[in-house]
């Protein structure tokens, strides 16, 4: 089992790679697709649907498989056969197109990407280049090595059934299978609406009924071709909007209430997601065998980050008594105050993130105004040395008929034998002598 399974991402589950309509993608040479949550996918090429899917996660596995390489060489034969292809020359120019499918494919989070601790903008492509050797005949793929590091997932990661994935026959339930799959880490309920389902696989529907039939008829292969087994349930919330319920089962209810086959057991899990959770646990409990079991049975029962949550806050506050102060955690969940503070601080950072940008934003527009006046200063009294004498005495007088209708002492005040009042006074006729000259070098 373990053979098969793939590291993926989350968020790389979370929104689409790949998508559903090959007709649609054969006839596009290039597209650009926005998720409303600030995920931008760009095609240079033919749009990526399952078949390279596929391929792209075999590569994947053999990266894997090679301590994530970024670098596969591999011959074609091999590829076409373990993804299930028949042997044709028709297929080897269909891999040689993928190749170049996911070659022009570039990705961008606009601070949507998670790594399970904070949120963060970034954009990285699939795979840098592709060759093939003359004499050897073999395939040589170059990963991004961007791509590569994220496909590790550093704890925040859900493992792919490569054999299951290529198996789905239905693009929607491959595409399904993804998202579910993603969805159940950490939690065995889902619940979302039916048209915000649509947009996030993408499904081109417009009435939730559609997007019932079609949902329907996917879980019904996931359950039959899988050992992901989903109980699939409708709310309706009101007139043209519905509920759409995921329930993953247990494996008891799978037994008892369904002929499904037995689900993986916590061993069956690839070493390092096994180790991912006990590297939580103080050095001195990760051989001991109750908290192990005590472990295994709540990662079957709420997946792993509720489990390294709780086993946090008991590494924070069971001061004695450690096992039974970790039981109730993981019973009662108190490690979600963690999960908690961490989104206040998160939100805290975000706020002072923008009230930091309005900050910049307003000094940016202060001196955008400054040196704006000061360009117009510059002009006005370039404009007003360049008079004749009497053309500026004209002037003069004129920004002294405008004062003096705001102020009408200000002929007084010329007259005052009081130094700081006459300073006052030229400074104020200045003013309105370099205003009256931006107005006429404005309408010239």
């Amino acid at each position: 089992m373990s053979k098969c399974l793939v590291k993926q991402n989350i968020n790389l589950l979370e929104y689409p790679l790949w998508f559903q309509d090959d007709r649609l993608a054969d006839n596009i040479t290039s597209a650009e697709w926005r998720d409303r949550d600030g995920y931008i996918y760009t095609s240079g090429y033919k749009i990526p649907v399952k078949t390279d899917g596929i391929f792209l996660l075999y590569l994947l596995l053999q990266s894997q498989k090679n301590n994530y390489s970024q670098k596969i060489t591999l011959t074609r034969y091999q590829l076409l056969k373990e993804c299930g292809k028949t042997i044709s020359k028709v297929w080897y120019s269909r891999l040689e197109d993928s190749l170049n499918r996911w070659l022009r494919v570039d990705i961008a989070f606009e601070g949507k990407f998670y790594d399970g601790i904070k949120y963060s903008n970034i954009a990285f492509h699939i795979i840098d280049s592709w060759e093939i050797d003359e004499k050897t005949k073999k395939l040589t793929v170059f990963f991004s090595p961007r791509f590569i590091e994220m496909m590790q997932g550093k704890g925040f990661f859900k493992y792919i059934n490569f054999t299951e994935f290529k198996q789905l026959d239905s693009p929607l339930a491959t595409r399904l299978y993804e998202v579910i799959s993603k969805t159940f880490h950490g939690r065995s309920t889902w619940e979302i609406e039916a048209m915000k389902l649509a947009e996030k696989i993408p499904l081109a529907l417009r009435y939730p009924s559609e997007v019932i039939v079609k949902v329907k008829s996917a879980i019904s292969r996931i359950n039959k071709n899988t050992e992901l087994k989903i109980d699939f349930s409708v709310r309706q919330k009101e007139r043209g909007k519905a509920v759409l319920i995921f329930k993953k089962l247990r494996s008891e209810e799978k037994n008892k209430d369904h002929n499904f086959i037995k689900q993986p057991t916590f061993d069956t899990l690839l070493e390092d997601e096994y180790q991912a959770i006990l590297e939580n646990l103080p050095m001195g409990k990760r051989k001991q065998k109750s908290i192990i079991q005590i472990i295994k049975s709540a990662y079957d029962k709420s997946g792993s980050d509720y489990v390294i949550r709780n086993i946090k806050y008991a590494n924070k506050h069971a001061k004695k008594n450690y096992r039974p102060f970790l039981v109730k955690s993981l019973k009662e969940d108190w490690g979600i105050s963690i999960i908690e503070d961490e989104m206040e601080k998160l939100l805290k950072v975000k706020e002072d993130a923008v009230l930091r940008q309005e900050q910049i934003r307003e000094e940016k527009k202060l001196l955008t105004e400054t040196a704006k006046s000061q360009d117009e200063q510059a002009l006005a009294r370039k404009y007003i040395n360049e008079l004749s004498s009497e053309a500026r005495m004209n002037l003069e007088n004129e920004a002294i008929k405008e004062i003096s209708r705001i102020n009408p002492s200000i002929i007084e005040n010329l007259k005052s034998e009081s130094p700081a009042i006459k300073i006052a006074v030229r400074v104020a006729i200045k003013a309105s002598m370099e205003k009256l000259a931006l107005q006429r070098l404005t309408f010239r």
